[in-house]
C-alpha cells in the first residue's frame, strides 16, 4: 500500500506539471478524441495487420513478404530516431493523414506484389510509422495526464484505462482483418500435404537453411486475393476520413515549443544513457519479437504448413478477440493489482507459449484445437503487453514523452528489424532458442528496473519528510 500511495503521490505532482501545457483542443475532448484516434487505427489497421500476417505465406517466392517486413521495420528505426523532429515541424494530427495516405498506397502494392513494387511502399510505410506512432503514443498520454488535471483522478490509472480503451479497440483488427481474409481465402485456397512431410518440414522443424525442409505453401488465385485486397483498401480509406476529419489536432508540450530542430533530432538519444531506458531496452525488443515469431513462424511453420493458408485468419481472428478481452480486463485490473503484477503474468505465460512451440510437432487438422488454445493463451500475455508498456513508458518519462515514446518505438523497430532478418537464414528452432533467451534476461532487467524505481520513489519521500 505505501508503495501505491508514493506512486500516486508522484503522479499528482507530474499533473501539475502537465496543467500549463494543456489546450482547447484537448481540454475536454479527452474521452472523445482517444476514441476517433482508436477508430482510425481499427479500420487501418485492419487491413495492415491482415496483409502483415498473410505476407510470409502469400508472398514467399524469394523470400519478398519477409524481406518486405524487413524493409518496413528497418526504415522505422530511422523514422522513429526522426519522430520528435517530424511532429515538432508538422503536428501530431497531420503525421497520422500522411501515413494514412502511405497506408493507402502500401495496400495498393500488394496488388501486384513485386520487388520493385512491395518493398518501395514498404519503405515509404516504414519511414512514416516512426512518427504514427510516436503520435499515438503522445495523443494518449497527453489525453490521460489533461483528464487527470480535469478530474483530479489518479494519472496512472487514467493512462492504463485510455491506454486500456485504444489497445481494446485496436485488437479487435485482428479480428475484423483475418475475418475478412479468411472468409475470401477459404474457398479458394487448397493444401495438400502429407503426415510425414508435414513432420519434417512444419512447426519446430521448418528450416530454411536445410535444402528441401523449406516449407513452401499453396497459393490462392489472383481474383481472390483482389477481392480481399479490395475490401482492405476501404477500411483505409475510411480511416483517413476520420482522422482528417473528427480528431483534433495534437497541442504541442512545452519541450517541443522550447527545444531547437537541432535537440529534437537528438532527442531519441537521450536515453541512450538513461539507465531506466537501458534496463527496458530487452524488455521492448521481447514485445517486438514475440509479435515477430506470431507473425512469421507461427502463421507459417505452423498454421499454413500443416493446414493451410486459409486457416490463418481464423486463427489470429481467435488471437485478436483474446487480445482484445485481456487489453480491457487488465487495463482495468492495473488499479488494483499494479503493473507488476501484470507484466509477471505476461512473461510466465509468454515463457509457457515459447516452450509449448518448441516441444509441439504438428500433425495436420487435428492439431487445430491445440492451436486455438495457443493463440488464446498468447492473446492474454499481448493484451498485457500493449496496455502496461504504453502506460509504464508514460509513467517513466512524463515531461519527455515524444523522445521517450520515440525511443521505445525505435527499440521495437530494431528489434522487428532483427527478427525478420534472422527469419530468412535461420531455422525456427534456433529461433525459439533465441527468444527464450531474451524472455529470460528481459525479466530480470525489468525486475531491475522496479527495484530502481521503488528505492528512488522512497529516498524522494525521505527527503520530503525531513
Amino acid at each position: 500500500m505505501s508503495q501505491r500511495r508514493n506512486e500516486t503521490e508522484n503522479l499528482e505532482e507530474i499533473c501539475l506539471c502537465f496543467s500549463a501545457k494543456r489546450s482547447d483542443s484537448v481540454n475536454g475532448h479527452e474521452i472523445r478524441n482517444t476514441y476517433i484516434l482508436s477508430a482510425s487505427f481499427f479500420f487501418v489497421f485492419t487491413a495492415y495487420l491482415a496483409i502483415q500476417n498473410l505476407q510470409s505465406s502469400l508472398n514467399q517466392e524469394a523470400g519478398l513478404g519477409v524481406t518486405s517486413l524487413s524493409c518496413l521495420y528497418g526504415f522505422i528505426i530511422i523514422s522513429a530516431v526522426l519522430a520528435p523532429t517530424v511532429l515538432k515541424v508538422i503536428g501530431g494530427k497531420l503525421a497520422l493523414v500522411i501515413a494514412w495516405i502511405l497506408h493507402i498506397v502500401y495496400t495498393l502494392s500488394n496488388f501486384y506484389p513485386t520487388f520493385g513494387t512491395l518493398i518501395p511502399s514498404s519503405i515509404l510505410l516504414g519511414l512514416v510509422s516512426g512518427p504514427l506512432w510516436t503520435a499515438q503514443s503522445i495523443y494518449i498520454t497527453r489525453n490521460a495526464y489533461s483528464l487527470a488535471d480535469r478530474t483530479g483522478k489518479d494519472a496512472h490509472v487514467l493512462l492504463s484505462r485510455l491506454n486500456g480503451i485504444f489497445f481494446t479497440i485496436y485488437e479487435l483488427t485482428q479480428i475484423s482483418g483475418n475475418i475478412v481474409s479468411s472468409a475470401v481465402l477459404y474457398k479458394s485456397a487448397s493444401h495438400s500435404s502429407n503426415a510425414s512431410s508435414i513432420a519434417t518440414t512444419c512447426g519446430v522443424n521448418d528450416c530454411p537453411v536445410i535444402t528441401g525442409n523449406a516449407t513452401l505453401l499453396d497459393q490462392p488465385s489472383s481474383d481472390v486475393v483482389y477481392t480481399m485486397l479490395g475490401v482492405f483498401l476501404v477500411f483505409d480509406v475510411i480511416g483517413l476520413i476520420l482522422t482528417a476529419t473528427f480528431l483534433s489536432p495534437l497541442p504541442k508540450s512545452q519541450w517541443t515549443k522550447s527545444s531547437s530542430i537541432k535537440e529534437s533530432v537528438t532527442s531519441c538519444f537521450f536515453t541512450f544513457g538513461d539507465m531506466k531506458m537501458l534496463l527496458l531496452v530487452p524488455f521492448i525488443a521481447l514485445m517486438a519479437m514475440e509479435q515477430a515469431v506470431l507473425w512469421t513462424d507461427f502463421t507459417k511453420s505452423y498454421v499454413s504448413c500443416p493446414i493451410g493458408i486459409k486457416m490463418v485468419g481464423f486463427i489470429m481472428a481467435a488471437y485478436g478477440g483474446s487480445t482484445t478481452v485481456s487489453a480491457l480486463v487488465t487495463s482495468r485490473l492495473a488499479k488494483y493489482t499494479g503493473r507488476q503484477v501484470l507484466f509477471a503474468v505476461a512473461i510466465i505465460i509468454q515463457m509457457s507459449v515459447f516452450v509449448a512451440m518448441f516441444v509441439f510437432y504438428p500433425q495436420g487438422r487435428s492439431d487445430l484445437p491445440y492451436l486455438f488454445i495457443m493463440v488464446v493463451i498468447w492473446g492474454v500475455a499481448e493484451g498485457i503487453w500493449q496496455t502496461q508498456s504504453n502506460a509504464l513508458i508514460g509513467y517513466l518519462y512524463p515531461e519527455n514523452t515524444e523522445p521517450a515514446f520515440a525511443n521505445y518505438h525505435f527499440w521495437k523497430a530494431t528489434s522487428f528489424t532483427v527478427y525478420f532478418a534472422i527469419s530468412t537464414v535461420l531455422c525456427v528452432k534456433t529461433k525459439l532458442i533465441i527468444v527464450i533467451t531474451l524472455l529470460s534476461v528481459a525479466s530480470v532487467l525489468y525486475v531491475a528496473l522496479e527495484v530502481k524505481v521503488y528505492y528512488k520513489q522512497r529516498t524522494a519521500n525521505i527527503s520530503e519528510t525531513k
